[in-house]
């Protein structure tokens, strides 16, 4: 699957924007991505909802028009100024690239919820907290939550997160190095969400744990992106498997909601973390990635069917 044509870079004329954007892509592409969503949020963040200094109160719906500026255009924009015409096509089959092996929609689907239920029993007092009688209703909602955050968190930001900037910095820092980065960049792309009531909590030490979270997770996508032939669509699942679960999890009642809210976080860190320790041990930190021996190879030519 072929994932870029960066052997093949649109020609420009010397001094214009687009030889800019060929030149700079991932500092074009990460500019773009804040600089169009934090201005779309602006209203969100100055409402009731955020600082008060707006008299209007916005619903969280409201982080929709930034979230599809940010990430998702800009993928297209900057793919489009370097790859041109041919590079946009090859992004959007990346979107519906489905054939890539049924153990990586279980992985997503029933993998990734596992994970998470383990690691809420963790803590101590989990099962005091656990209401047995609310899984019918997490069943019920998961797979609603999952079509809405497909449409939504899922599209809008993995085109341009996995799309566009990861395969670049794979290809220029490695995998894990990589991965660490648009984690950190991912999570940080956040920060004015949590001026607003999106945040259950605004604290530094939330922050700090969502940060965390977000190179953590970033991780684990990067490992199975790197093993499906680089297909966003299987991205879009993991991202939304991610947000709807734990939505799911909050709305269905499974858990007391203040004990679920109080350690949630952390113990998405536990769970998480320990897989991506194991993914790093198993893979030496490549993550399913294969570099090509040629400076001049595709992107796509390092991606390969092996840890």
């Amino acid at each position: 699957m072929n994932i870029s044509s960066s052997t093949h870079p649109v020609v420009s004329a010397p001094g214009s924007l687009r030889s800019f954007m060929q030149r700079y892509p991932l500092i074009c592409y990460f500019v773009m991505a804040y600089g169009f969503s934090w201005l779309a949020w602006l209203p969100y963040v100055f409402s009731q909802s955020g600082l008060g200094l707006l008299p209007v109160t916005l619903s969280q719906a409201a982080v929709l028009p930034g979230a599809y500026l940010g990430p998702l255009l800009s993928g297209f924009l900057m793919t489009a100024a370097v790859e041109g015409r041919p590079g946009v096509q090859r992004l959007l089959r990346r979107i519906i690239l489905w054939r890539v092996g049924w153990q990586w929609y279980l992985f997503a689907l029933l993998g990734v919820p596992a994970i998470l239920i383990l690691s809420f029993f963790t803590r101590p007092g989990s099962v005091a907290a656990l209401h047995f009688s609310a899984f019918p209703q997490l069943a019920l909602f998961f797979p609603l939550l999952l079509i809405v955050e497909i449409l939504t968190s899922g599209l809008a930001e993995e085109p341009g997160w996995r799309g566009f900037a990861l395969p670049r910095l794979q290809e220029r820092y490695g995998p894990l190095l990589g991965s660490l980065m648009l984690g950190l960049l991912w999570g940080g792309w956040h920060l004015p969400l949590f001026l607003t009531n999106w945040a259950v909590n605004s604290g530094g030490l939330a922050i700090g744990e969502f940060l965390l979270s977000t190179i953590l997770i970033a991780i684990v996508i990067t490992w199975v992106f790197n093993h499906t032939r680089g297909s966003l669509l299987i991205a879009i699942l993991l991202h939304a498997t991610l947000d709807a679960f734990s939505s799911a999890v909050a709305a269905s009642g499974l858990f007391t909601l203040q004990w679920f809210q109080r350690n949630a976080i952390a113990d998405l860190l536990i769970g998480v973390g320990v897989a991506v320790l194991v993914l790093i041990a198993l893979t030496r930190g490549r993550l399913g990635y294969g570099r090509a021996s040629s400076s001049s190879a595709t992107i796509a030519g390092q991606y390969d069917e092996h840890a």
